[in-house]
């Protein structure tokens, strides 16, 4: 593994900053880190972590409470360009793996230390075999596995929050998400 730290960010200048870096970068859900919904967040993450290669910072993330004892780890996962996987083509461009070999493996420590349980998920079903190729990557002593349904992670009007989990245990306090029937 390369030379990097993962190191806790305890003042919202700094976490401020890594989100206005996020908010103008070409990532996927760049929108995700608008500075405004950021601020509001703060309070609500258990701790908020970077991975940094000497003055660097390559990722960031945060531990969220979902209550009833469960976490999500790797909330709001920002990655750099050059560092993310192309999970379409399946090739690994760059070894590192942030979210994988660091942020995870991290989070899920620190959050089992407290006695909690955790998940993180993946939005889209489309992207199930993502979640699955992660969670097969993850170490098994963290006790990852891919739930068999959708689980509603937020608003259930929104889309986007229907999402793919991979937790620590089988039965969390998620609402599994029923597609709606067609009535006639």
């Amino acid at each position: 593994m390369e030379n990097c730290v993962v190191q806790e960010i305890t003042y919202i200048d700094e976490y401020i900053r890594l989100c206005e870096i996020a908010s103008k970068s070409n990532h996927p859900n760049a929108s995700n880190y608008n500075v405004d919904k950021m601020k509001k967040r703060w309070n609500k993450y258990l701790i908020f972590t970077k991975l940094t290669r000497g003055d660097e910072v390559i990722s960031f993330a945060g531990i969220t409470d979902f209550g009833n004892n469960l976490v999500r780890v790797a909330d709001r996962l920002y990655t750099k360009q050059e560092y993310r996987q192309n999970y379409m083509t399946k090739s690994i461009v760059n070894p590192l793996k942030p979210a994988l070999q660091y942020i995870i493996p991290y989070h899920t420590k620190w959050a089992v230390e407290r006695g909690y349980d955790c998940f993180f998920s993946v939005q889209d079903k489309r992207k199930r075999n993502a979640i699955v190729r992660l969670t097969k990557q993850l170490p098994i002593d963290l006790g990852y596995r891919v739930l068999p349904d959708m689980y509603e992670t937020c608003d259930p009007k929104n889309p986007l929050c229907i999402q793919n989990v991979s937790a620590t245990k089988d039965n969390i306090p998620l609402t599994k998400h029923l597609p709606q029937q067609n009535m006639k």
